[in-house]
């Protein structure tokens, strides 16, 4: 299956990839394509998000050869039960909403320690059964769409995420000495990946040449701060990454 904008056709799996790293990028903060009419910030998110699981929905539209799509998610609702996300029928979801596609991201793990930041307001809606809220607004200009791992893209996001110290931390650094601290991970391609097969993991991961997978203890608070714009990339089992400065 293929999505044809006015540029080229494009394959629904590398877009959909490509879509599923950014939407994972923007956590449970976000800001739409343009400016929100309101906001409202989560609190519940200040308490502890560590191991919260959560699941999204993305609904793409192929709009004059760039693709525009709405981030639908769990977080700050439910914790995504495994049944309720079975039955989400991405076909009934396409119809429903005029949609070029949408695909299930998910589900997903915190493996921070608190996030905070802002969202557009707006009414949860159903899914099936499952209750979701719109988080976020994508869009991919044309020759943005990469389904590749290691490879960086930028993500519209105000948001906080801290690792507190004594935490333990999942790292991806970059031969030119980018270090980027796992956010979630994922279980979309390993569906029994859990965190403590996390400390473990570089074993598993064809990195790049001079790229290496670090696991270290915090002796310090770890806080990843984007004041409109994160920079995110997934390893090949969409674990997802955000790009931060050691020591800051």
């Amino acid at each position: 299956m293929t999505l044809c904008g006015s540029i080229r056709c494009l394959p629904v799996g590398s877009l959909l990839l490509a879509l599923t790293s950014l939407a994972a990028g923007c956590g449970s903060t976000g800001e739409g394509s343009g400016p929100p009419s309101t906001t409202a910030t989560d609190a519940a998110a200040a308490a502890s998000a560590r191991g919260q699981r959560y699941c999204e929905v993305l609904v793409a539209f192929s709009q004059g050869g760039s693709i525009d799509a709405q981030v639908w998610g769990t977080q700050g609702l439910n914790d995504c039960p495994a049944a309720a996300w079975a039955s989400v029928d991405t076909a009934a979801i396409r119809t429903e909403f005029g949609a070029s596609a949408a695909v299930k991201n998910g589900p997903r793990h915190w493996v921070l320690d608190r996030f905070s930041g802002e969202r557009p307001a707006g009414a949860p809606r159903l899914f099936g059964t499952l209750e979701m809220q719109q988080l976020a607004s994508l869009t991919l200009a044309p020759g943005t769409v990469s389904s590749k791992p290691y490879v960086e893209r930028t993500v519209r996001r105000n948001a906080e995420f801290e690792f507190r110290a004594g935490s333990e931390i999942y790292e991806l650094v970059a031969p030119n000495g980018s270090v980027y601290v796992m956010q979630s991970y994922a279980q979309i391609v390993d569906a029994n990946l859990s965190e403590g097969d996390l400390p473990g993991l570089g074993a598993r991961l064809t990195l790049p040449t001079g790229w290496q997978y670090r696991v270290r203890t915090l002796s310090a608070p770890l806080v990843v701060t984007t004041p409109g714009e994160a920079t995110v990339l997934q390893d090949e089992l969409q674990n997802t990454y955000s790009r931060h400065i050691v020591g800051g």
